[in-house]
């Protein structure tokens, strides 16, 4: 394939309509599809071909690019006879959110028609897409990424291939929003606490804010004592963070606030300090992991 490639859009939501636009911008050959024509007229008016229906645009392009919400919803999309057949030889990008189980279905549909399949993980929002802040995982058929490299560069500046297993892209995916959710709760129940106690909450907003950018130095020190197995760096001591967690919890019900969240904490940390697996709070990482063996 040449760098300038022929792509068709499926799905025109906040995030489909993002990739289009990024695509269009960078000089490829681009159709656009929606349920809701309405949502084509923008694309169609920076001289994107709108497609009548599904098989139009599969047969417009030799990459199709979907992301449409529920991985069950895009393979109905393409589940026609008429469809489906002329997927051979194409590329499949599915860059909706499904979860690996989701993935390794979606990919043996796709490959058992002929169609080269990869999968990713979009790790931004929509106003970050085609700028160099973008991170987005890509998985699946290897000779189909080197192909549809200039197509994937169009979307964002940090474009990562995970190898040829289609799912590992989402398992990246649903093990970072587990973080992420969990990280925003977390700040939730941190703001209930503040303004339990009358502090400003833009204090607290900017105290955290500026944490943040030192916890991937934190994090690859876990991931090194986690492949290690060993847990013995003084920084975030477990012991430590237990009593804290623990003298948190109780202010928190003194002020009125739910303590769901800082009690579940507080059993895995006292839990892991009883079993001894190290001094530093990576060791919770051997308490979770056995829960769930």
């Amino acid at each position: 394939m040449s760098d300038v490639q022929t792509v068709s859009m499926i799905g025109l939501g906040a995030m489909g309509s993002a990739l289009a636009r990024a695509i269009a911008k960078t000089g490829h050959d681009l159709t656009v599809w929606n349920r809701s024509e309405a949502k084509c007229r923008p694309l169609a008016a920076d001289g994107a071909s709108v497609a009548s229906s599904v098989g139009e645009a599969v047969s417009r392009s030799d990459v199709v690019v979907v992301c449409v919400r529920g991985y069950d919803v895009a393979t109905a999309l393409f589940d026609d006879p008429a469809i489906s057949e002329s997927l051979a030889g194409k590329t499949l990008i599915q860059l909706g959110h499904g979860v690996p189980t989701e993935v390794a279905s979606s990919a043996d549909w796709f490959t058992a028609r002929g169609a080269a399949y990869l999968d990713g993980a979009i790790m931004a929002f929509p106003e970050s897409v085609g700028k160099a802040e973008c991170q987005i995982l890509i998985s699946g058929d290897p000779s189909a990424f080197e192909q549809c490299k200039p197509v994937l560069d169009a979307l964002g500046g940090d474009i990562r291939f995970l190898g040829a297993d289609p799912a590992a892209s989402a398992v990246i995916d649903v093990s970072a929003l587990a973080f992420v959710y969990v990280a925003a709760y977390a700040f939730v129940n941190a703001a209930a606490i503040c303004d339990a106690a009358g502090a400003p909450l833009d204090v607290l907003a900017d105290v955290i804010g500026k944490l943040t950018p030192q916890m991937p130095h934190v994090f690859k020190e876990y991931v090194a004592m986690i492949a290690a197995g060993s847990y013995e760096s003084t920084n975030l001591r477990l012991a430590s963070g237990a009593a804290t967690v623990g003298a948190i919890t109780e202010f928190a019900q003194r002020s009125g606030v739910n303590t769901d969240l800082f009690e579940s904490v507080l059993r895995t940390l006292n839990a892991s300090v009883a079993a001894g697996h190290g001094p530093n709070l990576a060791a919770v990482f051997e308490a979770v992991k056995r829960q769930q063996s």
